[in-house]
């Protein structure tokens, strides 16, 4: 009767026995790593000692693995956990694979798939498992301590708990899991995918990579309007536009050129953009020369020339009567000068007094007025026809008018026509006179894009010479200033022009020449907004300034 070298009671008993050989060895081989550690030299093994076979390096040596070819696990005999097409029969041994535990070693269904093991079993296990302590001594190297030998340890000198023995690297982007900060995601930078604007979205996923954004956006930043221009850079970031992001305004009056009526001239809001005509006759008040007189295109704004002479009504100073420029008035001649117009002139080739209808006398004129002495009331002092030879004296104060400062008050010869007490000694002006000058400011005014003062303004200029009276030490700056109507060069023309008319006036008063500065300054002064009929006024104006002298 044969006899097996190991006797078992059941199968059970058998199977627990091959179980606890691969277990032993195990606990074997951890008693060696932790007695000499993982650095221990390799243990020499005999030359005639048999070196366990592993072709699949699963740790199961080849004589107990029943995948020999395929990588497996101990527990299921070195073959995989699970194989593939559980409807096949990969070993041919009757049994599928989905229920064959040694899919590829062709076995009993008693034992589910797997070879039977005989006593012949037990003695090779008995045996190899001697030279397994040697050869696992040998390759129970492990540089990097992660209990995974050095020679299935894909990364030795890194200790890890990964299968390969390297570091876990969820996104194969060479950063382990450990250092990388996105390790779902694949990047090099520090592990995640580069992020040039810092805006939190990174590589592929941003479409805006080199400007901050939203994910909303894309990483691209907001453009509430959507005109292309982002609302950082965007001048109009509610209205849809083009440059800066604004609608375009060709006259860069504020007003939009959609809603602009007139896009190509600078206007108001109140007008939908189209510039003011004060005076409603088609032709706007920046080419306007009557802005406050309606006219017609053809003759720039300004009233018809009723006269005919070719100086528009707004310009001339005689509009009924044809005469010549500057002044529109026709020019009577004084042949001979002497102030009587040859009409009236009996000797117009003759220069004479007018007492003597502009003939010459012969009789004595002993001051030079022209006025012959037996006639001259006043023959030793220069006088006027009109006051008889005599220099007129409107206040009878004594003091003719040429040399009165007060040539329409009472005063004395000590004062120079003027009541003793009127005359200023003081170098600045007193607060009631400034408001004089002030009511100047507001009050002259001069005919439409011309020189000649208005009637209204004389009073106050009267008022004005008066002062230079008081002040005896005192001289008037007079600068005149236009609005920002017509050519600047005009304009600084008519401003001087004006100036000039003014001083003219106030001289005419009996003030001497020497002591009136007039200027002209344009439109570069401006104190209200050009850019309405109101402000044009008042930019209009006449400024007085009293300088006191030593």
């Amino acid at each position: 009767m044969n006899k097996s070298l190991f006797n078992f009671r059941d199968d059970e008993e058998k199977e627990m026995f091959f179980i606890a050989i691969p277990v032993i060895l195990l606990f074997g081989l951890l008693g060696y790593w932790l007695a000499f550690g993982s650095n221990t030299p390799p243990v020499m093994v005999a030359d005639n000692a048999t070196a366990a076979i592993d072709t699949d390096n699963d740790g199961v040596p080849d004589h107990t693995d029943q995948c020999i070819s395929r990588a497996g696990v101990l527990a299921n005999a070195g073959c995989p956990a699970k194989i593939g097409h559980s409807h096949r029969d990969n070993d041919a041994d009757g049994i599928r694979n989905g229920i064959d535990d040694c899919p590829e070693t062709k076995g009993d269904a008693a034992n589910n798939g797997c070879r039977t093991p005989d006593s012949n079993d037990a003695i090779k296990a008995s045996s190899v498992a001697t030279m397994a302590v040697a050869t696992v001594a040998v390759a129970t190297v492990d540089s990097d301590g992660d209990l995974i030998p050095d020679q299935n340890d894909q990364c030795p000198d890194t200790a890890a708990t990964t299968e390969t023995g390297c570091p876990a690297d969820q996104d194969n982007d060479g950063f382990a899991d450990a250092d990388d900060q996105c390790p779902t995601i694949a990047g090099q930078d520090r592990g995640c995918p580069s992020d040039p604007d810092n805006d939190g979205i990174l590589g592929d996923a941003d479409n805006c990579p080199d400007a901050a954004g939203s994910a909303i956006d894309n990483g691209c930043p907001a453009d509430a309007d959507g005109d292309g221009v982002m609302d950082l850079d965007d001048q109009c970031p509610t209205v849809a536009g083009t440059a800066n992001g604004c609608p375009a305004d060709r006259d860069n009056d504020g007003i939009t050129d959609d809603a602009d009526q007139c896009p190509d001239q600078a206007g108001t809001t109140a007008l939908n953009g189209c510039p003011a005509d004060s005076d409603g006759d088609g032709v706007t008040d920046a080419e306007d020369r009557c802005p406050e007189f309606a006219g017609d295109a053809s003759n720039a704004g300004c009233p018809a020339d009723q006269d005919g002479d070719g100086i528009a009504d707004s310009e001339d100073d005689c509009p009924t009567t044809a005469g010549t420029s500057p002044s529109g008035c026709p020019v009577e001649n004084d042949t001979d000068g002497d102030t009587v117009l040859d009409p009236l002139d009996n000797c117009p080739d003759q220069a004479g007094p007018a007492i003597n209808n502009g003939c010459p006398t012969s009789e004595n004129d002993s001051d030079g007025d022209s006025i012959p002495d037996a006639i001259d009331e006043c023959p030793a002092i220069a006088g006027m026809v009109e006051a008889n030879g005599c220099p007129i004296d409107t206040d009878g104060d004594g003091v003719a008018d040429a040399d009165d400062l007060c040539p329409q008050i009472d005063g004395s010869i000590q004062s120079r026509g003027c009541p003793d007490d009127t005359l200023a000694s003081a170098d600045t002006i007193s607060q009631e006179d400034q408001q004089i000058l002030d009511s100047a400011l507001a009050q002259v005014e001069f005919n439409s894009n011309s020189a000649t003062l208005t009637n209204a303004s004389r009073n106050i200029l009267l008022d004005v010479a008066g002062l230079l009276k008081k002040y005896p030490n005192a001289k008037l700056e007079i600068r005149g200033h236009t609005d920002s109507s017509g050519p600047a060069d005009k304009n600084m023309d008519l401003s001087m022009r004006r100036a000039r008319s003014t001083a003219r006036f106030i001289a005419g008063q009996n003030i001497e020449v020497l002591r009136l500065v007039a200027y002209g300054y344009g439109e570069s002064e401006p104190i209200a907004s050009n850019n309405t009929a109101t402000g044009r006024k008042t930019n209009r104006r006449v400024e007085f300034e009293l300088k006191f002298t030593q």
